[in-house]
């Protein structure tokens, strides 16, 4: 197997905190740092309505009345961008917008070859030229000198722009960066055109025009994804909300381009996939081989002939440069393992011919196939110079390792992950020994061990419809909210083919709980593919994915990574999950009826469930879903009844999108009193009987006929006595008023109701909160209280239970990782240990064992 180390990240969610959320949901929310329910109500509502305020950025205000100044007084008003994705997108950003606005701005964009940044040709071209304002987007913030010389020609300068602050502000007219210490805005790390979709908002927003803003946010998405700025907060909001805006643009250029390269764009849930290795790449080829401004043409172009001839351009640009990309790749890996640099602790290739526009892309690559930070360099003999791109590796530094010897370079910059340089062509090979022998130095031996960050471990019937689905809610994926990297132990694999044109990537079977996750796929694992074919076990990690096929949905692991099975089953783990289960579920069951307004039936056999429609067999339910409730029937003794959410119409059949719930509907025939009890208590607790307490006032409400207060603390199993109360009432077509100011659960909502303040008209009454009683002494009443009160008139009991000697409380946490009585276990577990409780030294338990004394 390849050399990796897994880590697990450490799943600490509060037991307390959003019950009515999935927990392996609040797990992934938690090792993403959401940690509290406003945090997690946030992060799953995501609303525009929760951009903050565009003028928490500083200059944001002036920057707008100088541009409605330039407007007013009819001044030239210039952007200036940069040639990558970023600044390509907001130069057509703020182009547009400002034409909306009635502004014609012009814009300009360095060759490459100009270098990135403000220039001072470009300064006195845009003078001669009449400007008077300059925007920049996505650049500016370091060109002290450029912008010094722009205000000696009278240009006011407007800086846009989201790179680190190291030389303090620029002595430009406004300076809006998101990363200023002294601004109010909360979040720091904008995408440059996130940083000028601000100051478009603040624009529109001055002029009563914001709802007209968001029709821009396809723009903004393609550039945030681009620039791989951590998609949390305004990011994840731009992204998510543009990403949906992509099938139906309001841009010529980007409507054309989509249907061009998407043949299912109408119907196509867009990711950040599509954005980053489809969409961008196609803008980004016109910076690295031509001329960006090419790409800013197709943005904003409104002729349909011009547009077909722009994207047929970056079209062929971007399979020119995938062409180059390939060559050098191979060029590069060539020369890795013919000169045995792998053996080096950083690959250092240097090449004549590589070019400068793709050999960030290639350094990447590398760094993915051998794990070690990684230079590519294009020499330049005419020039005397080589130019760098660095990638580096968790746990090396690359712009402190460029730092130790900066004396070598011509120029140079970056941060830890990334740079780049120019070097004298006569310097490359003392770089090459001294990089590498900074790196054995300075990076550990672990490091070199390319780490796999898993999120959770989760059973295999997980891999279902429901928990995809639920995973869905965290998108958009990307840098700063990867999607989940997920593991599944000790597996069975089976059916093990290579597939692909060059037979890179891997295809199989995997089979845990008897339950089959078919054509598994692991993308460019040729290099392990004979050693996995000799094993029949394994660990996995890998992403989920649901896709369609034939109109039907289907549940796809693709694998990240593989290990030998290492980790024991952990049965209490198995269990707290099933215990834990979040209802309702959702699924899809597939017909060629249309069920609209019918009713569906569950019925359960030994290995599966089927729906059935007027009691006439229609399908089952799908392994994952069926595996599920049998399992929480067996254990549990739970019940479960169908909805139908949503039908929806496909070429080969209606999708039934169905809702599966806990059933607390309680049905008895029983005439007699007794026998009604006894369907209750079967009911509400099967196999087991009332403890003492309950046993007590249920006997004082009910044979006694007494108002009853009952001194009670938590966990004693106060919610049945009241859904006792509730059902007995409810079967003989009476009510029953709960007064409290919590928040019961689903079972006592449906035999009583719920106020928190007395009510007439209820047959009897029960009280679980602190108030004034009188309203209750002349009612069929029960009081609930923690502490010791006095009713007057009412039968007072006081919970007097023995705890054993032999139980000993555990914390919570604790649960999946030993033999601990509580309710996670299966009810036959539970009636074991009961039935010999004397018999344990020591039994360790959590509070639920509470309700069996």
């Amino acid at each position: 197997m390849r050399n990796t180390r897994w880590i697990y990240r450490e799943n600490q969610i509060s037991h307390n905190i959003e019950p009515n959320i999935d927990r392996d949901i609040l797990n992934l929310l938690y090792n993403r740092n959401i940690k509290d329910s406003e945090e997690i109500h946030n992060f799953l509502n995501t609303s525009l309505d929760n951009i903050h305020s565009p003028l928490l950025l500083k200059d944001v205000d002036k920057a707008v009345e100088r541009v409605l100044k330039a407007k007013e007084n009819g001044e030239d008003i210039w952007i200036y961008g940069d040639y990558d994705v970023d600044g390509i997108t907001s130069t057509s950003l703020c182009y547009l917008a400002l034409s909306e606005l009635d502004i014609s701005p012009k814009y300009y964009i360095p060759l490459r070859d100009e270098g990135y940044g403000l220039n001072k040709e470009a300064m006195d071209y845009i003078k001669s030229q009449g400007g008077k304002v300059i925007i920049t987007v996505d650049c500016g913030i370091s060109a002290h000198p450029e912008i010094e010389y722009a205000n000696s020609l009278g240009l006011d300068i407007i800086v846009t722009d989201h790179h680190e602050i190291n030389n303090g502000n620029p002595p430009a007219y406004a300076v809006i960066n998101p990363k200023r210490e002294d601004n109010e805005f909360p979040y720091k790390y904008l995408a440059g055109v996130g940083t000028a979709f601000m100051l478009i908002y603040a624009l529109f927003d001055k002029l009563g025009k914001k709802e007209d803003l968001y029709k821009y946010l396809d723009i903004v998405a393609i550039g945030t994804v681009a620039d791989i700025v951590p998609l949390l907060e305004e990011n994840r909001i731009f992204t998510k909300f543009g990403m949906e805006q992509l099938n139906r643009s309001h841009w010529l250029g980007i409507s054309m381009l989509i249907k061009k390269i998407f043949e299912d764009y109408q119907t196509r849930k867009f990711s950040t996939y599509d954005i980053g290795f489809i969409i961008a790449p196609i803008f980004n080829a016109a910076g690295r081989l031509e001329d960006a401004k090419r790409a800013v043409e197709l943005f904003i172009e409104k002729d349909h002939r011009v547009c077909t001839e722009i994207i047929n351009e970056l079209l062929n640009n971007n399979s020119e440069r995938k062409e180059i990309q390939e060559t050098i790749l191979e060029r590069a890996i060539f020369k890795i393992e013919n000169e045995k640099l792998f053996e080096n602790s950083v690959l250092v290739v240097a090449e004549e011919g590589f070019h400068h526009g793709v050999i960030g892309i290639v350094a990447s690559k590398i760094l993915d196939r051998y794990y070690k930070p990684t230079i590519i360099m294009e020499v330049k003999p005419e020039e005397g110079i080589a130019t760098a791109s660095c990638r580096s590796i968790e746990g090396f530094n690359m712009i402190e390792a460029l730092n130790s010897m900066k004396e070598l370079f011509v120029k140079y910059g970056g941060h830890a992950g990334a740079a780049g340089f120019s070097i004298k062509i006569e310097n490359i090979d003392e770089f090459s020994r001294r990089i590498n022998e900074y790196a054995k130095k300075n990076i550990p031996e672990s490091s070199l061990i390319k780490p796999v960050k898993l999120d959770i471990t989760i059973p295999a019937y997980k891999i279902s419809y429901d928990f995809i689905d639920k995973i869905s809610l965290l998108e958009p994926f990307g840098f700063g909210n990867p999607s989940p990297l997920f593991a599944l132990n000790n597996c069975e694999i089976s059916g093990l083919r290579p597939i692909g044109k060059e037979k890179t990537h891997t295809m199989f079977n995997v089979k845990k709980d008897n339950l089959e996750i078919k054509n598994c796929v692991w993308f460019n694992s040729d290099d392990v593919f004979s050693e996995v074919a000799s094993i029949t076990h394994a660990d996995i990690a890998f992403k989920l994915k649901l896709e369609t096929y034939k109109d039907r949905y289907q549940y796809k692991m693709y694998v990240e990574d593989m290990q030998l099975p290492s980790h024991k089953e952990n049965l209490y783990e198995r269990y707290y999950s099933l215990y834990n289960t979040v209802f309702p579920i959702e699924t899809v069951i597939y017909t060629r009826k249309n069920l609209e307004n019918s009713e569906l039936k569950l019925v359960y056999h030994d290995y599966e469930v089927d729906v059935t429609l007027n009691r006439n067999y229609l399908t089952t339910l799908d392994n994952q879903t069926s595996y599920l409730l049998l399992e929480l029937r067996k254990n549990y003794g739970y019940n479960f009844k169908v909805s139908i959410k949503d039908i929806i119409l496909k070429d080969e059949n209606y999708n039934v999108h169905i809702v599966i719930d806990r059933d607390y509907e309680f049905v008895s025939y029983s005439l007699k009193q007794g026998e009604l009890f006894r369907d209750i208590k079967n009911f509400l607790l099967g196999d087991f009987n009332y403890n003492s307490i309950q046993k007590t006032v249920l006997a004082s409400v009910f044979k006694e006929k007494k108002n009853t207060l009952a001194i009670v603390e938590k966990g004693r199993g106060v919610n049945t006595i009241i859904q006792t109360i509730g059902l007995y009432y409810k079967s003989m077509g009476e009510k029953v008023l709960l007064v409290t100011d919590t928040v019961p659960s689903k079972r006592t909502l449906s035999c009583v109701d719920v106020a928190d303040e007395f009510q007439e008209g209820y047959s009897y009454y029960i009280v679980d909160k602190k108030m004034d009683f009188s309203p209750f002494s002349d009612k069929n009443s029960l009081v609930f209280s923690n502490e010791n009160i006095e009713i007057e008139g009412f039968n007072k009991i006081v919970d007097n239970y023995t705890l054993p000697e032999n139980i000993v409380f555990v914390d919570e946490e604790l649960l999946t990782k030993r033999d601990i009585f509580s309710n996670i276990l299966p009810i036959s577990m539970r009636k074991e240990i009961l039935a010999s409780l004397n018999k344990y030294s020591v039994l360790y338990c959590n509070r639920d064992i509470l309700l069996y004394l």
